[in-house]
C-alpha cells in the first residue's frame, strides 16, 4: 500500500510541476509573436500559429492562418508597440492554456499614427512543434483621457 501511495504523490508531483511549466512556456512563446509581429517577421510568425488560426479582430474582422500572414507580410499596419497593462495565464490541462488581460498597442497605418486599448482573450495549443496560437479575440477600450 505504501508503495501505491508514493508512487501516486511523484504521479500528482510530476503533472503539478508540468503544469506550472505551462505559464513560462507560453509567456514565452506569446513573447516571440509579439517580437514577430512587431518585427513584422511573417516567417517567425508562421512557426507560431497553429494551422487552425482564428484571429478576431477588435473591429469584427475575422482571419485565419493565411490572411493573417498575408496582412503581415502586406505592411499596411505596422505594430510599433504591444504593451501588456494586465496579462493572465491559466493552464488549461497540459495542451491548452488560455491568455486575459490588456494591452495598449501603437500602429502606423499609411502616413497615420494610432493607439489605442484593448481587452483580449487569446488560447495557446501545444501542437507538435510546441506551442502555437490557437485562437484571439479582442475588444477595443476606450483610450484614458489626461485631464
Amino acid at each position: 500500500m505504501r508503495k501505491i501511495i508514493i508512487l501516486f504523490w511523484l504521479v500528482s508531483t510530476f503533472q503539478f510541476v508540468a503544469l506550472a511549466s505551462i505559464p513560462e512556456e507560453v509567456r514565452s512563446a506569446d513573447t516571440a509573436r509579439v517580437r514577430a509581429t512587431i518585427a513584422g517577421d511573417a516567417d517567425r510568425l508562421t512557426d507560431l500559429l497553429s494551422e487552425k488560426l482564428r484571429y478576431g479582430h477588435a473591429d469584427g474582422r475575422m482571419q485565419d492562418k493565411a490572411d493573417f500572414l498575408a496582412a503581415v507580410r502586406s505592411n499596411r499596419m505596422r505594430y510599433e508597440a504591444y504593451d501588456y497593462e494586465e496579462l493572465q495565464i491559466a493552464p488549461v490541462g497540459e495542451d491548452v492554456a488560455v491568455l486575459t488581460g490588456r494591452a495598449s498597442l501603437r500602429v502606423r497605418m499609411a502616413d497615420q499614427h494610432l493607439a489605442f486599448r484593448l481587452r483580449f482573450l487569446a488560447v495557446w495549443h501545444r501542437e507538435t512543434e510546441g506551442w502555437r496560437l490557437f485562437a484571439y479575440q479582442s475588444a477595443q477600450l476606450p483610450v484614458p483621457t489626461t485631464e
